[in-house]
């Protein structure tokens, strides 16, 4: 059976269930309900990466849009070639299987499969985003997001003219649906996968706005769409939920407080921050990427942080992972664990491979930004407004899927999605099959790194032959 996911960044359990009766594609899901538990981070580079893997990051080795190399001392940005491990459309592509995938972060550069990738967050500006790259004519116009060089003039806009914002989401979410159908039309598939950022946008600048409730109708409006043109297995999936943000806890201001962490100078970002983020709203488009490199490099870390002298410091707000060298691994856990606010104990540190990733009590955010102020205060106007929650939404309609309201794990959605297709589940994934399905006989083949051996292909291909 083919099978589609669809990625809705960010949506959160709560809001779907408040706003069902209005949504009526969602609604033909809610048979099939429930919670799915994020990574921790609960961020979008290792929820997603996990949910296409079927394993956990430390597994797959992503834990941020960012990682510290510590050769040339400075933060760089996470690609594709990260990943440590096959996504669903790698081993697809080894036994003759096509996929179509749009918008999934972490996809750049795209790889070559057997289908097309339409790489998602995190693509540079100007390069290519498509493979094979003869695809791309298919797709003249498409509107492409990318992290901070569209963040800037989003948030900007949703504090002066959040109208403006909601329109550049809408193009998005019509671009992502348009793409999708667009390929499915022109190419054989087996499996599909389209994901719509709009929802994890929208949440964090204009949390708590009627503005949140259109852009989950607009996303419902284009999954309908899709649905009336294809008869498959459908899955809905998000990498995290959301909550609003009462306090922010600034982790550079507390670990420079504590000397854990050296700067270069005292420069004060937020006050020059606010200065550019308001001349930038009046100026024409063609001054703005000028004045966003100047404002980069203002809030740059390497502007900002000693990196040789410091200890530890605070990656980025996305990770809410600390880098710290290992003599003062063990204090900074102890730092970050007896932490008070008010009498409450508002994060809880792990350590996880090199870093040390922070959970948050639900009210909370973390700062990145080192400015030499308050440890916690509450949001700015130009602060998030909403934060990411441990818990997403998985759904499911199509042929033997059953009644459910349960909770699974992104790690569980892969080897569900090869359930759905009739084929074996790999044994290095670390999910197992969701109990959605009326018959759920669940085979297991032992799959390698990056393909199979020649005598598992042969027993994997018989598996299929005979499910068929």
């Amino acid at each position: 059976m083919k099978s589609i996911v669809i990625g809705i960044d960010g949506a959160e359990p709560k809001l779907i269930e408040k706003w069902i009766d209005d949504l009526p594609n969602i609604q033909k899901f809610y048979g099939c309900f429930g919670k799915l538990e994020s990574t921790l981070p609960p961020s979008s580079a290792p929820a997603w990466t996990s949910i296409v893997t079927g394993v956990n990051p430390e597994k797959h080795g992503i834990f941020d849009f960012f990682y510290f190399d510590r050769e040339t001392m400075s933060i760089k940005t996470i690609s594709s070639r990260f990943r440590k491990v096959p996504a669903i459309w790698n081993l697809l592509s080894r036994i003759g299987r096509n996929s179509i995938v749009v918008n999934v972060p972490v996809t750049y550069p795209p790889e070559r499969i057997n289908g097309v990738i339409v790489s998602g967050l995190l693509t540079p500006p100007n390069e290519n985003f498509v493979e094979p790259k003869e695809a791309k004519q298919l797709l003249k116009g498409y509107k492409m997001e990318h992290l901070i060089i569209d963040d800037l003039p989003i948030r900007i806009s949703a504090r002066y003219n959040p109208e403006k914002v909601m329109n550049i989401l809408r193009e998005w979410i019509e671009w992502r649906r348009k793409a999708f159908i667009m390929l499915l039309k022109n190419y054989s598939w087996d499996f599909g996968m389209v994901v719509f950022r709009a929802s994890d946008l929208v949440q964090h600048f204009l949390w708590d706005s009627d503005y949140v409730f259109q852009i989950y109708k607009k996303i419902d409006e284009e999954i309908g769409k899709i649905m009336e043109l294809y008869k498959a297995n459908y899955f809905i999936v998000s990498d995290h939920g959301f909550y609003g943000i009462k306090k922010n806890i600034f982790l550079n201001n507390l670990l420079y407080e504590k000397k854990y962490l050296e700067a270069i100078g005292r420069i004060r970002t937020i006050d020059i921050g606010k200065r550019f983020a308001k001349l930038l709203y009046y100026l024409p488009k063609k001054f703005i990427r000028l004045f966003r490199k100047h404002l980069f490099s203002i809030a740059s870390k390497e502007n900002v942080i000693d990196f040789k002298k410091s200890k530890a410091f605070c990656l980025s707000s996305s990770s809410r992972a600390i880098v710290a060298k290992k003599e003062v691994k063990n204090e900074i856990i102890e730092l970050i664990n007896n932490f008070e606010d008010n009498n409450i104990k508002p994060m809880k540190a792990t350590e996880m491979n090199d870093y040390i990733v922070i959970d948050l009590m639900e009210g909370y955010a973390i700062v990145d930004v080192l400015n030499f102020r308050k440890i916690i205060d509450k949001p700015g106007e130009f602060h998030f407004k909403g934060e990411h929650s441990k818990y997403g939404i998985f759904m499911a309609y199509g042929k033997n899927i059953k009644e459910w309201n349960g909770e699974i794990k992104v790690v569980d959605v892969l080897p569900t999605v090869f359930h759905s297709m009739n084929l074996p589940i790999p044994l290095h994934v670390d999910g197992k099959v969701a109990e959605i399905f009326k018959k759920l006989n669940v085979k297991k083949v032992d799959w390698n790194k990056y393909g199979i051996s020649e005598k598992e292909l042969k027993i994997i291909k018989s598996i299929v032959k005979l499910s068929q």
